[in-house]
């Protein structure tokens, strides 16, 4: 009889703490709890959507025809600033007076920032639009 294996059996729920930091110095803030891997490809799939998305109405080539694996940390990096950098200069998503509606911008923050959290390693995570850079610190 064959026997299924699940791969996620072994893993323990994963507390993590992400702050988005805009160009303006106000930052966003979520504590999320994941409950396995398994959501890492979708998040991942949203990202680069997000970020295909907004290169093509940019008129921007978008190179990248596929999404990268989420454990290409870099490409996961340089989507997200991609992204968070856009949607700061054009909305003001993350400030506290941002140009969009607050419902859709709300949804677009939790959003956004569990996906990122998803993706990208490590427990205390800030995505830092002034310096445009990622950092990621163990618990």
């Amino acid at each position: 009889m064959a026997e299924i294996i699940n791969p996620y059996a072994n893993e323990k729920p994963e507390s993590k703490h992400i702050t988005l930091r805009a160009r303006s110095g106000q930052e966003i803030s979520s504590d999320v709890t994941l409950q396995d891997r398994r959501g890492r490809q979708s998040a991942a799939e949203y990202v680069f959507h997000l970020y295909s998305t907004i290169k093509e109405k940019m008129d921007e080539p978008v190179v990248d025809t596929k999404t990268p694996p989420p454990d290409d940390q870099g490409a996961m990096e340089r989507m997200i600033l991609y992204v968070a950098g856009a949607h700061d200069s054009m909305f003001g998503t993350f400030n506290a007076r941002p140009e969009m509606p607050e419902e859709e911008r709300d949804e677009f923050v939790d959003i956004f920032l569990l996906a990122c959290a998803t993706v990208l390693e490590g427990q205390r995570l800030l995505i830092d639009l002034q310096r445009m850079a990622i950092s990621a610190e163990a618990a």
